[in-house]
């Protein structure tokens, strides 16, 4: 089950869902809804649940936030090794559109972006 999640912080725009398997928290994708923009600040499913379509859930209802608040575009970062994530985000329509050298410092980041509206 997927829950959205009051996560403390001083920054009004961050937001966090959950996927929920009982009582316990399995994977939980935190963004940020920026006016007519959102971006994802981390994204993460516990390895022994990988593979199993959590991370596409995940994804899948966060792009039906960006729907139903109107939002332009979804942007995000990646590592440029992780081929899994890359073709994740390729699936629900992201596209590579930048690089930004040593983003998480000793590698090289991939900015991606998905058209909403």
């Amino acid at each position: 089950m997927i829950k959205e999640i009051d996560i403390p912080t001083t920054n009004p725009f961050s937001r966090r869902i959950e996927y929920i398997d009982g009582d316990h928290s399995i994977g939980y994708l935190e963004y940020s809804l920026i006016y007519d923009r959102m971006e994802i600040d981390n994204f993460y499913v516990e390895e022994e649940y990988r593979k199993k379509g959590i991370g596409t859930k995940l994804l899948s209802y966060l792009v039906s936030v960006a729907i139903e608040h109107r939002v332009i575009n979804i942007t995000l970062e990646v590592r440029q090794s992780n081929e899994i994530a890359r073709n994740l985000y390729k699936k629900f329509g992201f596209r590579e559109v930048a690089l930004r050298k040593y983003y998480y410092g000793d590698e090289d980041g991939i900015l991606m972006e998905k058209n909403v509206m």
